[in-house]
């Protein structure tokens, strides 16, 4: 028998309902609840998945043992301490914090009362990227582009917090050697704030990656494309169709090779994934050093492009 873990879903919003749907169909969850300030919003997500709608967050303390966290970003520190300093096993929707300081006090606080935080870079769950990253050996380049039509979401942070700091994950998940440098360029297009950037991050590895995003796009595209310098092999990976295809020269040909990848949904693999660490006591997939990481240095990019510094070392 499945063992379930009893979980709320803290904020009800864009996300919050998605994470409400999954928690309702995952064997190893017992839906405990919706939380939420917004008592409208938070009462209709509760009865469409047919749980309890509680307002304030503190009084789920002795009904769950974990949450998942999909409040704006500002309140992600507070609310998360709550839950860890109460023993009570967090998921924070990315980013981690609003700043690093807030980030490393929480994995701080986490590793001191043995309680598991997981950050939700919900690319890694792509299964394209999976399947990738099962065949990379030696990533020597890469270059991702992540580019949505205009939509007036978000628009309180640039492009490069709402979309690069994806693909900047998945860079790191790939090679996590520390970074040597950075190369930045951005403009503002509709937004007063960044909408179209790039920026090169240089591992000491010697892997680079190209970093492409845009909100202003005629087009939808969520690409990542990975030369493996151990095999001379290119990959292809389209995140939006979940379609990965392995190219290398064989006989003077270019041969282009489609490669298997299993669909699953990416959100249920996600918290599935995280309830299932708690079960088995087994590290999260990503954690909140992986989180941390992450918000670094789109952090860099992002003030970068907004001061119209093009280059830093470290």
């Amino acid at each position: 028998m499945t063992k379930k873990i009893k979980a709320a879903v803290i904020g009800s919003g864009h996300l919050g309902g998605f994470h409400a749907r999954v928690m309702s169909v995952l064997r190893n969850c017992e839906f405990v609840c919706v939380v939420d300030v917004d008592e409208e919003r938070g009462r209709e997500i509760a009865a469409k998945y047919k749980v309890p709608y509680v307002r304030d967050f503190r009084r789920v303390v002795g009904e769950v043992e974990a949450v998942t966290i999909a409040t704006p970003t500002v309140y992600h520190f507070d609310v998360a301490r709550f839950f860890i300093e109460n023993g009570i096993h967090v998921m924070i929707e990315k980013p981690i914090t609003d700043n690093v300081d807030e980030a490393e006090q929480l994995i701080e606080m986490a590793g001191q009362r043995d309680v598991k935080l997981q950050v939700g870079h919900i690319e890694r769950f792509n299964r394209a990227f999976t399947a990738l990253k099962e065949n990379v050996k030696t990533p020597w380049m890469i270059r991702a582009n992540r580019y949505s039509p205009f939509t007036g979401r978000s628009t309180d942070i640039d492009v490069v917090l709402d979309l690069m700091i994806h693909d900047m994950d998945l860079v790191f998940a790939l090679d996590n050697s520390p970074v040597r440098r950075i190369t930045v360029k951005g403009t503002k297009v509709v937004t007063d704030k960044t909408d179209i950037a790039f920026a090169m991050v240089e591992l000491e590895s010697g892997c680079i990656a190209e970093l492409n995003v845009s909100r202003v796009a005629s087009e939808r595209e969520r690409s990542l494309r990975v030369f493996d310098g151990e095999e001379n092999t290119y990959y292809s990976a389209d995140l939006n169709n979940r379609k990965l295809k392995k190219m290398f020269f064989r006989d003077s040909s270019m041969v282009n090779h489609p490669l298997p990848v299993t669909d699953r949904d990416q959100l249920e693999a996600e918290i599935g994934s995280f309830l299932d660490s708690i079960i088995s006591n087994r590290p999260v997939e990503v954690s909140g050093e992986d989180g941390l990481k992450a918000l670094l240095y789109t952090k860099v990019v992002s003030e970068m492009a907004a001061s119209g510094k093009c280059f830093t070392e470290f």
